[in-house]
């Protein structure tokens, strides 16, 4: 048991090191692993403190490197949320539960960093205004979406390859 919880311990922190390094190298807007991670540290490590450590460490020390904006806050809060949505996930990961809450994830992000921009006032404060927002948000939701789909299947494949072939032989 104790060779399992090592294992995650050296997974997650691989997952920290490429996360940070796909951050900070070149790559399509919005298209990172940060909101998968966010969803496999509440899943794998359940419901302890920090699961919310690892997403947190991973964007603070990229977004010193890349900076910060005035939205951040939104950024966070969303990742927050997503690390509580996969502890629900924890007890149940079967392909059909990572979907859903990998989707799920991704319109949380998207409604609460928009929500964030509006209320800059950039669109002005009416209802038309927070439309106007999100409706420019809609392309980048779309790389955030499949990002998230992308990263957290994979992540819930590899999981369950190395859970059910590696760990089953120790």
């Amino acid at each position: 048991m104790k060779k399992i919880a090592n294992s995650r311990i050296v997974i997650i922190f691989a997952l920290i090191i490429i996360a940070m390094l796909i951050r900070l190298l070149p790559h399509p807007n919005n298209f990172t692993p940060i909101a998968a991670i966010a969803l496999f540290s509440g899943a794998l490590l359940g419901r302890k403190w920090y699961a919310f450590v690892v997403p947190m460490v991973i964007m603070l020390l990229s977004d010193i490197v890349i900076g910060f904006h005035s939205t951040m806050w939104a950024v966070y809060l969303s990742f927050a949320l997503v690390v509580a949505l996969g502890m629900f996930l924890c007890k149940n990961m079967r392909f059909a539960n990572v979907f859903l809450t990998a989707l799920l994830s991704a319109v949380l992000f998207f409604l609460i960093t928009n929500f964030a921009c509006y209320l800059h006032g950039w669109y002005g404060y009416t209802l038309s205004g927070l439309a106007t927002c999100y409706q420019m948000a809609i392309p980048f939701f779309r790389m955030e979406l499949l990002s998230t789909m992308v990263y957290s299947l994979a992540f819930w494949g590899v999981y369950t390859l190395v859970h059910k072939k590696v760990w089953a032989v120790r």
